[in-house]
């Protein structure tokens, strides 16, 4: 992983996720422990605590998420 892709990629914050849930944009989620991505996709919805893509839950603390951040 590089870290451009952390720098300019990594969605955080609940505006970012919205915005990628609203265009319908697919994200990524990259596992920080097994250092491979869980899935990739869609979000169906999210909360503070977690983000569900294609019905799997994935913690918001444990992974990081990529995409297309809002401008």
């Amino acid at each position: 992983m590089t870290l451009t892709k952390l720098k300019n990629k990594s969605l955080v914050t609940d505006p970012e996720l919205s915005y990628s849930m609203r265009l319908g944009l697919p994200i990524e989620v990259y596992c920080t422990e097994k250092h491979e991505t869980l899935a990739f996709g869609r979000i169906d919805h999210f909360c503070e605590l977690t983000v569900v893509i294609q019905g799997q839950r994935h913690d918001r603390e444990s992974c990081l998420f990529f995409g297309c951040p809002c401008q």
